[in-house]
């Protein structure tokens, strides 16, 4: 294997749609640009295949022969989001059917039925070709399964192939009928089945049960993991290079169950100015995931847009927007795309250089990020992300469920973020934003809000003993609310917090306006979202509201379990004493903030064996101050620093203690 070296800089690249000449001329001007890795093959089924059984790689082994010669690493993506129109025309139930019976045509992307046995015959045929030509090429350095597996629409494939499984999936999970039908409590409105064939797809439109719009959402992306496995078993039997598959920032499929057969995380994204801070949130999310560096294999370059531009940036977003990924855990950082494409769809998108090969007006900020990666490699390769002791639950289960059951008019789970996860990052905590199914062992405090089924990844099962371990538990408003069905508990309003609590819910209330609470040390404020009245049993009390009708009860309780506690939000608080709160709760525990500096610069701490550093990067294109504990050189600059220095707006600095 060639000694291809990390920080990875690169683009994606078609060259299947370019002339011999035009691919020396971008691989020459890759060179200059300072590029080591490229991305290639997702799209270019019919290129690979353009007459089905006739393979033809001869084209592609040239230029990832071309590239490897320039110092060019490749990643190969496999394209079986896009099958040619002849596995089109001689199949046409492959392609996805709409929930309103409509069968898709060819010509788009993600256009087919992930569950179709031919389609799956066919993908697995040129995948098996594909690692055999280049599972063992030294010029290539991973694989991307498929191209950002999520449906095109919110029903996915209705085919009769998918109806067929999801019913066989029912039957498998409930046994019977009158289980389902029990489980489900689907009396209501007369919703019981006498058998499983009559249980339908969730057509739009139709007001239908939660538990069959919850179970069918599931399925559907179930199937694409599943989808994704056939591959990766594939690629693993034959091929050397580590596997992936490119993710976009959704909870809508569970990142977690589809990278448990892969290798690697990789991740796409295209966030602007007025939204790069969330970049940071699902950074925080691809990190814990895997052991090993994520892969940015997607962000935009100077704009994004597919008919027409969207947004632009100023100067230096392009250089923070390089770095954040490789500064909060990740090995590598491509562009989409190389060069633009000059014809179909997407022709507005920004890219490295144009249509005719002429730079654009980033291309010498392309030059001086790679001079700058080169120069921070043995720091970047030498000292990885610290953790920081906190982990926030994040769950694809909660992204569904909220969708069909927003349980307060225009609640969005992504209050996550604004409400639970940006707080932290503005105080320079680095906490991990995790799966309900991660392990909970590297943690001290964990945050679960929003979390509707707690048996999701069998996480009931597992954080009670952690809490007896010495875990501080911060649960949060609609946390334990519902079964994995769907449906409330009928024993009490949650499942198992009022146990574990040592509370009772006596009642809850919307939020319909808002309720004064008081805080043990005498703070004044009101609360948020929703608000449960809390009797406590076996706990100490925090907050208690002041006004009618929950006078009296409890807002915050705290409960201590072994050598741990739980904490129980009967209410969210506001965004300045939720910060008070959980200041103060970490700092029992031992985690500080680790820097000392405003809200818009992240500070991100890495050790190894190259040391102790930290990265530094403003990402809200404005001043920002930071103080140092010690004396610290720039290793992009050589500059020496000491005491409160004042932060430019988009300014990185990688600072060595």
């Amino acid at each position: 294997m060639k000694p291809f070296k990390p920080p990875y800089l690169g683009s994606a690249y078609y060259p299947e749609v370019w002339s011999p000449e035009l691919i020396d001329e971008d691989i020459a001007l890759m060179k200059k640009a300072g590029m080591n890795a490229a991305r290639m093959g997702e799209f270019a089924w019919s290129k690979m295949e353009p007459v089905e059984g006739a393979f033809d790689f001869s084209w592609l082994h040239s230029v990832v022969k071309k590239l490897g010669k320039a110092g060019i690493a490749t990643i190969l993506g496999t394209p079986s989001c896009t099958p040619p129109a002849w596995l089109s025309e001689k199949h046409p139930h492959i392609l996805m059917v709409s929930d309103t019976g409509i069968r898709a045509q060819h010509g788009a992307r993600r256009n087919t039925c992930p569950n179709n046995p031919v389609y799956r015959k066919y993908c697995a045929a040129i995948v098996t070709r594909m690692a055999q030509e280049f599972g063992n090429n030294e010029n290539v350095i991973g694989w991307q399964i498929d191209n950002e597996l999520y449906t095109n629409s919110k029903r996915g494939c209705c085919c009769e192939v998918c109806l067929e499984k999801f019913r066989n999936r029912l039957k498998s999970k409930f046994g019977s009928i009158e289980n389902l039908n029990e489980t489900w409590g689907t009396h209501v409105w007369s919703q019981a089945y006498q058998s499983f064939s009559q249980v339908p797809f969730p057509r739009e439109g139709i007001w239908h049960h939660p538990s069959l719009l919850m179970e069918w959402t599931l399925f559907q992306f179930e199937s694409y993991a599943e989808f994704c496995d056939l591959q990766a078993e594939i690629l693993h039997q034959i091929a050397t290079q580590p596997v992936g598959t490119d993710m976009m920032p959704t909870g809508g499929l569970s990142y977690y169950r589809i990278h448990r057969n892969l290798d690697l995380v990789q991740f796409n994204h295209y966030h602007h100015m007025p939204n790069l801070p969330e970049a940071i949130f699902w950074f925080d999310w691809c990190r814990p995931i895997k052991p090993v560096p994520f892969w940015n294999t997607e962000t935009m370059t100077c704009w994004a847009g597919s008919a027409a531009p969207s947004g632009y940036n100023e100067k230096g977003f392009f250089k923070v927007n390089s770095w954040l990924p490789i500064a909060l855990g990740g090995e590598m950082n491509l562009y989409w795309l190389w060069r633009a494409h000059r014809s179909g769809q997407e022709l507005m998108h920004g890219s490295v250089i144009s249509s005719q090969g002429r730079p654009l007006h980033i291309f010498e900020e392309v030059q001086e990020i790679a001079k700058e990666y080169e120069k921070a490699s043995d720091f970047l390769n030498g000292a990885r992300a610290q953790p920081g002791g906190i982990g926030i639950h994040f769950s694809h289960f909660a992204w569904h469920f909220f969708s069909f059951q927003p349980l307060e008019s225009g609640f969005d789970y992504w209050k996550l973020y604004t409400d639970v996860y940006k707080p932290l990052n503005e105080l320079l905590f680095r906490p991990d934003v995790i799966d309900p199914s991660s392990p909970l062992e590297q943690y001290k405090v964990i945050l679960s809000f929003f979390l509707p089924a707690l048996e999701e990844g069998g996480l009931a099962n597992r954080i009670k003993k952690w809490v007896e371990q010495g875990g501080t538990w911060v649960v949060g408003p609609f946390t334990d609310i519902r079964t994995l069905d769907s449906t409330k508990f009928k024993h009490a309003p949650f499942g198992f917090l009022e146990e574990w609590g040592g509370i009772r819910c006596k009642y809850e209330l919307p939020a319909a306006r808002e309720f004064p609470i008081t805080l043990s040390d005498g703070t004044k404020t009101s609360g948020s979202i929703w608000y449960n009245g809390l009797e406590p049993r076996d706990a100490e009390v925090l907050a208690s509201y002041t006004e009618y009708p929950l006078e009296g009860l409890a807002a915050i309780t705290r409960r201590k379990i072994g050598k741990g506690q739980i904490i129980i939000l009967g209410t969210m608080l506001k965004n300045s004493d939720w910060k008070k709160f959980i200041l103060d709760l970490c700092g029992e525990r031992g985690i500080f903030p680790v820097a000392e500096a405003t809200p818009n610069v992240l500070v991100v701490p890495r050790e190894g064996a190259f040391g102790k550093a930290w990265a530094v990067l403003e990402t809200e294109y404005k001043p920002g101050n930071l103080i140092l504990p010690q004396k610290a050189t720039d290793l992009l600059t050589g500059r020496t620093f000491e005491g409160k220095i004042e932060i430019e707006p988009y300014q990185v600095l990688i600072l060595k203690f």
